[in-house]
């Protein structure tokens, strides 16, 4: 199954210190490499307010994160720190066309 990127947006609340939120992001990336399928999972600071998530994996890894505890406390942990601001799902061109083949519309 080929790779796919999702690439995520948190911006920090208020009334949240950036120490706090950095380590949040940390343990949110730590959680989403542990799952089977996920091949890379970092952060990076947009700014002084704002983290952006990117994660490598395949599809169905990508699919099935929710389902991992670890993920879940990490997810609510940063969710209580930031808000999510965008999220978006990147897939190569030869997989959107073969979808696009498999929906009869080529």
């Amino acid at each position: 199954m080929p790779n796919q990127v999702e690439v995520i947006i948190y911006e920090r609340r208020d009334n949240t210190d950036r120490v706090a939120f950095g380590n949040a992001a940390l343990a949110f990336c730590r959680a989403i490499r542990a799952i089977e399928g996920i091949t890379s999972a970092k952060f990076y600071w947009y700014y002084a307010n704002s983290i952006v998530f990117i994660v490598e994996g395949e599809r169905d890894a990508l699919d099935k994160i929710g389902d991992n505890d670890d993920f879940g406390r990490a997810f609510f942990e940063i969710n209580d720190m930031g808000r999510l601001v965008q999220m978006m799902r990147l897939s190569d061109p030869r997989t959107l066309q073969e979808t696009y083949q498999r929906a009869g519309r080529a």
